[in-house]
């Protein structure tokens, strides 16, 4: 029988975590994951390389890998079974194979690794938090280089799409919200101003990137957090704080935004997508138009992933682009099985992460729980404007999420109700793999 996480545990057998060298290779990784190195066009990462190597290494040493349950596989599957289907449709099919491969590198070795090794809170709470500063290294690093597009937005020092520096404060607010909270309920004077200065960096990356998509991707990410991070319950004290918080949200932004403090190319940009101009929209619109026709051509099988721009022009008008909107753009490329399939990987994180909190008690990690749940929100929110969900620090989220409910199942089923046992989201037994 393996040994899984456990909230209440610091360590895996004898060994302490921090001893083992793919331990650290793991969390070295975690830093690296939020600044998406690519690794020339091959759609790969520096944070990919570090994994390949921790995969070899747990390989050589014999380790019993940890898979996603079939009740995960099942839908990867079919996701991967139209994606290939698909790509006899492309007019490039190789580009559409680089981004199956990636997928299949995601659920059969990124996420198994994080099964595999997370089993203790230290490394646990240490993969939490060398992610949340990888992510303010990157952000100082932006600010310090200051590298700015055309249009005077700043670039992430790691992309030329100055989107990327705004898209993590939308993902990674909850977690400095819980750390900050943390801090404050145990009164650490040193944590709560790191927190908070990690907050006004957050702050400064979204309004220096002039993401629309991020800042309302960050609103709907505050919003759930601070609404439902004591526990999620539909009753008069849960809507009256609702309401507190999103009056609270639109005060502060509204004096923010009239200040001298809010970038002016953000301001512009917000004012002219309300304004509907031809020059912010039209291409977007034009887009989602184009991704419709192309699904209802070819509802079942789609034109291959990263293909659609190569066929766009057939619906609307000649473009490189492709829908800006995640949910069109796998309708048109991967068809309507192939989608639905994706969004029930998404569901079936759902379902574990809140029936864990449900039974918590404890605050803290009930808050850490909700940190996570607003994060994929947040996540979700971004993708309903911009493209694919492929980038490796969102599927860190997801699977350090299964892990921690996972590791509540296993901590407390036995004082839990049946009602509120969780379903099985790890199989009980490993695949051991050899050299």
């Amino acid at each position: 029988m393996q040994t899984y996480f456990n909230p209440s545990s610091s360590s895996v057998g004898s060994r302490h975590p921090a001893l083992d060298p793919v331990n650290v290779l793991f969390l070295i990784g975690a830093f690296l994951a939020p600044w998406d190195l690519s690794l020339g066009g091959s759609g790969f990462t520096a944070y990919d390389v570090v994994l390949v190597v921790v995969a070899f290494m747990m390989l050589a040493t014999r380790r019993r890998w940890q898979f996603l349950s079939f009740q995960f596989t099942a839908a990867v599957y079919v996701f991967i079974l139209f994606a290939v289907l698909s790509t006899f449709r492309a007019p490039q099919p190789v580009e559409s194979l680089t981004q199956i491969v990636q997928f299949i590198f995601i659920f059969f070795v990124q996420i198994p690794i994080i099964f595999t090794l997370v089993k203790s809170q230290w490394l646990f709470r240490m993969s939490l938090l060398m992610f949340v500063s990888g992510m303010l290294v990157g952000v100082i690093s932006s600010l310090a280089v200051e590298r700015f597009q055309g249009a005077g937005r700043t670039l992430a020092f790691y992309s030329e799409n100055p989107n990327r520096l705004g898209y993590t404060t939308a993902y990674f607010l909850p977690f400095v919200l819980h750390l900050l909270f943390e801090a404050w309920r145990t009164r650490r004077t040193l944590a709560v101003i790191l927190a908070s200065g990690a907050l006004l960096l957050m702050i400064w990356a979204l309004l220096a990137s002039g993401s629309r998509s991020a800042t309302v991707g960050t609103l709907v990410t505050a919003v759930v957090f601070l609404t439902f991070y004591r526990g999620f319950e539909i009753n008069l004290k849960t809507m009256l704080r609702l309401l507190l918080v999103v009056a609270v949200i639109g005060l502060v932004s509204y004096w923010f935004y009239q200040s001298d403090f809010f970038p002016t190319t953000l301001r512009h940009r917000i004012e002219r997508t309300l304004m509907q101009e031809a020059s912010l929209t039209r291409d977007r619109t034009s887009l989602a138009e184009a991704g419709w026709l192309a699904f209802l051509d070819s509802p079942f099988i789609g034109v291959g992933f990263d293909n659609f721009r190569y066929v766009a022009g057939q619906y609307v008008f000649m473009t490189h682009q492709l829908p800006h909107n995640m949910w069109l753009q796998f309708l048109a490329q991967i068809g309507l099985v192939g989608t639905l399939a994706f969004f029930a990987l998404l569901v079936r994180w759902f379902v574990p992460m809140f029936r864990a909190q449900g039974a918590i008690e404890d605050r803290s990690q009930r808050e850490l729980m909700w940190a996570f749940i607003a994060s994929m929100i947040g996540i979700i929110t971004i993708y309903m404007f911009v493209p694919l969900m492929i980038q490796r620090q969102y599927w860190l989220i997801y699977g350090l999420g299964l892990v921690l409910a996972n590791g509540l199942r296993e901590g407390q089923a036995r004082s839990m109700p049946e009602s509120y046992q969780l379903p099985g989201i790890l199989p009980r037994q490993g695949t051991a793999l050899s050299a």
